[in-house]
C-alpha cells in the first residue's frame, strides 16, 4: 500500500461501541477502505462505554484497530457514589435528578471543573506516544482525531508537533460552548481554560471539520463535513394500520424532555377514544429516571409507553418501520442551531414523518422547512404540535418520496467521502 493512502484515525468511540458516536468515523473509515485507502484505528481497550452493539465488529473486520489500555476515573466515582451498576456517572444521569445527595453535587463538580477537557485526559500521554510510534512504523500520511471526547485533539496535538503530520480535528459536537458544561457546575476558570484547549487545537490542526454550518461558524469559521447516512433499502414496510406510534430513540434527559407534548398526548386521549385506543408511544435508548416517573402520572398514557433500553443498530432501523411520527428531540439550549444529527438522516432512511422540537432558525430547520418530510417547532408551539399530530393521524401522512431521496443523496457517505478525501489530498 503506498503509504500517502494510510490515515490514522484516533477515537473512543469504535466497534464494538454502539450509539451516535461511533456512527460517524466508522463509516467514514469503511468508505475510505472501498476508495482504496488504509485506514488504521488507535481507540482505548478498555474504554467504559456501557452502550455495546457486536455486530457492528462484522463492518469494520477488514480495518486495522490497535488497542491501548485507558484508565479513566469512574471506577473511583462509582466507588464514592455508590453506584454498583455504573450508569449515572457514564451516562450522566446523575445530573438528571431531581434531588440531589452532597455526593452527587461532589461529583458532577468534580467531572466539570477537574476533569479538563473530560475524563478521558489520562489517556493522552499514553496514546500520543503510541501514535508517534505508529506514524514513524507505518508512514501514516494523515492523522484524523474526532471528539467528543476533545481529549482525543489533545492527542492530535502532541502527535503534530513531535512528527509533524498533516492533522485534520474533527468536532462531532461544540466543545467550549458545550450546553451541558454549565450543568456540570464549570466554573468560570475552566471554562477558560476549555476555551484556550480550544483554540489551540484549532491553531495547530491542518484542518478542522464540523457537522454542521452553524457549528462551524460557532469554532470560528472551521469547514463543515455534514454528518450523512450509507444508503440501505433493507426496511422498507407500511405502518401498523391499527396503532397510531409516536417513536423516539436516543438519550432522554432533562435537556430533552417533551414535558409539553406529553400533556397534549394525555389531552387528545381524554378528548378522543379512538385515537387514545390506536396510541402507542415506544422510546429506545437511556432515558432519566425521573422522565420514566414523569410519563407514569400520566393517567391517559399509562400502558402506551413502551420503553425499550438499548437497541443494536439494525433492530432500532426495524423499530423505525413501526411508528407513523419519528421524534427528534434537539437540547433546550443556543446549541440546537448547531446540530444536525446522525438521527435526522435516518428517521429519512426510513420513509417517516419527522417531528423535530427545537429552534426553527437552526441548520436542521433550514432543511426541514424547504422539504415536506415533517417539521420543527418549538417545545411549546402546542397548537403546532397538535395541528401536526392530527394532520398525521388523520390522513395516514407519509413524507414526499422525493424530497426525502433528495436529501439522502446528498448527505450519503458515498457523496461526503469525496469531500473528506479532498480534505485529505489538499
Amino acid at each position: 500500500m503506498d503509504s500517502s493512502k494510510k490515515i490514522l484515525i484516533v477515537t473512543y468511540y469504535w466497534p464494538p461501541s454502539g450509539g451516535v458516536g461511533v456512527q460517524r468515523w466508522m463509516n467514514f473509515a469503511i468508505q475510505l477502505k472501498k476508495r482504496g485507502w488504509e485506514p488504521w484505528v488507535l481507540t482505548p481497550e478498555n474504554p467504559q462505554f456501557e452502550i455495546k452493539d457486536d455486530k457492528l465488529l462484522e463492518k469494520v473486520k477488514d480495518i486495522p484497530v490497535v488497542k491501548l489500555p485507558i484508565w479513566e476515573p469512574f471506577d473511583l466515582f462509582h466507588k464514592i457514589t455508590g453506584n454498583k451498576d455504573k450508569k449515572n456517572v457514564q451516562q450522566g444521569l446523575v445530573m438528571e435528578k431531581s434531588e440531589k445527595s452532597f455526593k452527587d453535587r461532589w461529583v458532577v463538580w468534580l467531572r466539570g471543573n477537574l476533569m479538563i477537557p473530560d475524563p478521558r485526559v489520562f489517556w493522552v500521554r499514553p496514546a500520543v506516544k503510541r501514535a508517534i510510534e505508529l506514524v514513524k512504523s507505518e508512514r501514516f500520511s494523515t492523522l484524523i482525531t474526532t471528539g467528543p471526547p476533545h481529549s482525543m485533539h489533545l492527542i492530535g496535538k502532541g502527535v503534530k508537533k513531535k512528527t509533524g503530520i498533516k492533522w485534520i480535528a474533527d468536532f462531532r459536537d461544540p466543545w467550549s460552548k458545550w450546553d451541558v458544561l454549565e450543568k456540570l457546575r464549570t466554573s468560570s476558570l475552566v471554562l477558560s481554560l476549555h476555551r484556550k484547549m480550544e483554540r489551540n487545537v484549532l491553531k495547530a490542526a491542518d484542518h478542522s471539520v464540523t457537522v454542521s454550518p452553524r457549528l462551524a461558524e460557532a469554532f470560528g469559521g472551521i469547514r463543515v463535513l455534514n454528518n450523512g447516512l450509507t444508503l440501505n433499502n433493507a426496511f422498507k414496510n407500511q405502518p401498523n394500520e391499527s396503532h397510531f406510534t409516536i417513536g423516539y430513540f436516543g438519550l432522554l434527559n432533562e435537556l430533552r424532555n417533551p414535558r409539553q407534548l406529553w400533556h397534549l398526548l394525555d389531552q387528545m386521549c381524554r378528548e378522543n377514544q379512538v385515537f387514545a385506543n390506536k396510541l402507542r408511544i415506544r422510546i429506545g435508548g437511556t432515558v432519566a429516571e425521573n422522565i420514566k416517573n414523569e410519563l407514569s402520572e400520566y393517567k391517559e398514557l399509562n400502558g402506551k409507553v413502551n420503553f425499550l433500553g438499548y437497541l443494536p443498530h439494525d433492530n432500532i432501523q426495524q423499530e423505525y418501520q413501526k411508528c407513523n411520527v419519528l421524534l427528534l428531540l434537539l437540547n433546550k439550549s443556543s446549541n440546537s442551531q448547531w446540530i444536525l444529527p446522525v438521527k435526522f438522516f435516518e428517521y429519512l432512511a426510513a420513509e417517516r414523518m419527522i417531528l423535530a422540537l427545537g429552534d426553527r432558525k437552526s441548520d436542521l430547520g433550514d432543511l426541514m422547512n424547504s422539504k415536506d418530510i415533517g417539521e420543527i417547532l418549538a417545545f411549546n408551539e402546542i397548537d403546532g404540535l397538535r395541528g401536526f399530530l392530527e394532520d398525521v393521524y388523520e390522513n395516514e401522512r407519509l413524507p414526499n418520496k422525493e424530497d426525502g431521496e433528495s436529501l439522502l443523496n446528498q448527505f450519503s457517505h458515498e457523496n461526503l467521502v469525496v469531500q473528506l478525501e479532498k480534505l485529505i489530498t489538499e
